[in-house]
């Protein structure tokens, strides 16, 4: 039995996928997302995400083409003082939200937020990778408490 286009699920015949819509935003939606076209913008959606974590966690805010949100995701848990991010799994979400765009953030639970080297050499590799599949890295945040520093203003992306 084939469920119909309302029902939200997959399709399973051509005509069923041709009914079903191509985006699952209302209109109401998209004017309602919030933009994130600045790093305070981008804190204010992400620090939430991170607050109290006793061990580094990473996650993405992926971005429409107007950079408006389309979901945030948890993009690894780590340990007290490491989190792993592969390009592999920053932009698997990227591409599955179609995003255009990603802000990234993540947190040192020590309480500093100056970003270490590895911070600053995974945040280029994270920007050649977007480069290479079109989906743009607009900044990296770290977070400490209720600090952050972006690795965009200061010229790492």
């Amino acid at each position: 039995m084939t469920a119909g286009p309302a029902t939200g699920t997959l399709p399973t015949t051509p005509e069923h996928a041709a009914a079903l819509p191509t985006r699952w935003f209302a209109p109401a939606d998209y004017l309602t997302r919030d933009e994130l076209t600045s790093p305070e913008a981008a804190a204010a959606v992400l620090m939430p995400h991170l607050a109290g974590l006793d061990r580094e966690a990473c996650v993405a805010a992926y971005l429409d083409t107007k950079h408006r949100l389309l979901t945030v995701e948890l993009v690894s848990l780590g340990s007290i003082d490491h989190t792993f991010m592969s390009p592999r799994d920053v932009y698997r979400g990227a591409l599955l939200a179609n995003a255009a765009a990603l802000v990234l953030a993540h947190n040192h639970p020590s309480g500093d937020p100056e970003p270490s080297r590895d911070d600053q050499l995974l945040t280029r590799r994270l920007t050649r990778a977007g480069e290479l599949i079109g989906i743009d890295l607009l900044d990296h945040l770290v977070v400490a408490g209720d600090q952050w520093i972006s690795l965009a203003r200061r010229g790492h992306l």
